[in-house]
């Protein structure tokens, strides 16, 4: 048995390489998944350089959701949280919905499938759901439509969206899957 011990740091680094190895290894059998379905290759993933675009959610002052910022994002801070701001910063006239976070996260990656009728828009709202905290979604093929209780944008691969505990959807109005590579850190009031 190894009685090797690992500091803090350590332990950290060697989780973001094992991350970043299983994201790579996920996204390739994506791509050759679709590739072998003969549906053709997905939109390939740009490499960002320096700045990317984010995509933010957050509640308006009647508690609905919306799009805070779609905006372009330096690569060295694409979003900040701070335990009392389990959703980051937020705008002065956003309720506060939860105070902090309860130290559960979850990390995977998704596919959402091209989108059968009824399509979710903003009047069936199908597929509506919250997230229990904030969600770091990495559009990696393809685009795919957002939406929350008051608009829809479009994103594609290379974004990011900030997912802040708001009710959403998402519609897939092409002919194969986006994948999506998502990371949840719970929240509470």
């Amino acid at each position: 048995m190894n009685s090797r011990k690992y500091d803090r740091r350590s332990v950290l680094a060697y989780s973001a390489m094992g991350g970043a190895a299983l994201a790579g290894a996920l996204f390739g059998a994506v791509n050759e998944t679709v590739a072998a379905e003969g549906q053709g290759a997905p939109a390939a993933l740009p490499v960002p350089a320096g700045r990317m675009r984010r995509v933010v959610t957050g509640h308006n002052a009647g508690g609905k959701s919306y799009i805070v910022s779609d905006e372009m994002a330096d690569l060295a801070n694409l979003w900040t949280t701070r335990p009392d701001q389990p959703l980051g910063l937020a705008p002065a006239s956003e309720p506060r919905q939860l105070s902090h976070a309860t130290g559960e996260t979850r990390f995977f990656l998704t596919a959402i499938q091209p989108s059968k009728d009824p399509k979710p828009n903003l009047e069936n709202r199908v597929g509506f759901h919250r997230t229990p905290g904030i969600a770091y979604c990495f559009m990696l093929t393809g685009e795919i439509v957002l939406l929350v209780d008051t608009q829809e944008v479009r994103v594609r691969a290379g974004d990011l969206v900030v997912e802040r505990n708001t009710m959403h959807s998402w519609r897939n109005e092409g002919t194969v899957p986006v994948a999506m590579l998502i990371t949840v850190v719970n929240a509470s009031a």
